[in-house]
């Protein structure tokens, strides 16, 4: 019988201590303490090449077994490493970042679920005036747009909850239910005001979308265009024509940038690829930046990638104007 089989014999038994011997007459001693009908908690003492355990020296803490579903969690170093067939992907086993990340997830989860479905009977948005952050709503939204975020698929962003408290892990595995429940309440309760402010921000977010999706002259509709006709490219450079004080030029420009630089007031000379292009734009411009409004087209090879074909009815309109 192997260390593992052996480990977790020792876990399934009655037995409330049994040492282990491992890598050359180095041995750990294992306790279990019963926390609740359902978990142990577990404590090593080392004794390393063949010395006597040192008594003066306290248990230390090594992890949590499930006894109905037979699993370990937070297990420590030395027994991940010298008594446990330890395995990642092994469901048997899990970490505490998994089980924190598990754990937030499914709270905030909760939370959302609680906030749409009470937040008229819970929240009062009668007597609050508050002014829009315009700048941070504009970025936000911005990015919200970019990414095919509509304002009917618009979801209220709400204060999240984080810990790493270990009473978390033991309440977590001991009643999930009722502890998600409990801890997504208390979180609200203690959250009212910002978790309002909140929604009244999202509400905002929400209008603004719609303002920019009914107007198509807003200038986030080329840049959308452009954006999602290189989503799922993977281009390192991409030619790119501009035309832009009306000198049109083209040269080749770092893809990365282009599909990601939407929250810029520009977009810089300095990812043109080409030296040469980039001296002969700043000979043309005399300053280093154009905007997504001077894209007139992009290609890669031979194959357009995409084209304003109403670029030269927008520059005849702005000069009528």
């Amino acid at each position: 019988m192997n260390l593992d089989e052996k480990f977790f014999q020792f876990l399934r038994s009655d037995r409330d201590r049994e040492i282990f011997e491992y890598d050359e007459k180095s041995k750990m001693m294992i306790s279990k303490i019963k926390y609740n009908d359902k978990l142990d908690i577990l404590f090593s003492l080392q004794s390393y090449r063949g010395n006597f355990f040192d008594l003066n020296t306290p248990f230390s803490y090594s992890g949590i077994y499930d006894k109905e579903k037979d699993k370990l969690y937070d297990l420590d170093y030395n027994l991940r490493t010298d008594i446990v067939k330890w395995d990642w992907n092994d469901e048997r086993n899990i970490s505490s970042d998994t089980l924190f990340l598990q754990i937030n997830k499914e709270i905030n989860d909760k939370i959302y679920e609680l906030v749409e479905e009470e937040k008229k009977s819970i929240f009062n948005f009668d007597n609050i005036n508050m002014d829009f952050e315009d700048d941070v709503i504009d970025k936000d939204v911005t990015k919200d747009f970019i990414l095919g975020i509509t304002s009917k698929t618009y979801k209220d962003k709400i204060k999240q909850y984080n810990s790493t408290s270990s009473q978390n892990i033991l309440d977590y595995l001991t009643n999930r239910e009722e502890f998600i429940e409990e801890k997504s309440r208390e979180f609200i309760l203690n959250n009212m005001d910002d978790i309002m402010k909140n929604l009244i921000n999202s509400d905002g977010r929400r209008k603004a979308l719609k303002e920019i999706e009914d107007n198509k002259e807003h200038y986030l509709h080329k840049i959308k265009n452009i954006v999602d006709s290189l989503k799922d490219k993977n281009y390192v450079t991409i030619n790119v024509t501009i035309n832009k004080d009306g000198i049109e030029q083209t040269f080749k420009y770092d893809a990365s940038s282009l599909k990601n630089n939407y929250n810029s007031s520009y977009l810089s000379s300095y990812n043109i690829t080409n030296p040469t292009d980039r001296s002969k734009f700043l000979e043309a411009f005399n300053y280093g930046d154009f905007h997504y409004e001077d894209i007139v087209k992009l290609t890669y090879g031979k194959n357009v990638v995409y084209e304003d074909k109403d670029f030269g009815k927008k520059k005849e309109k702005d000069i009528e104007l």
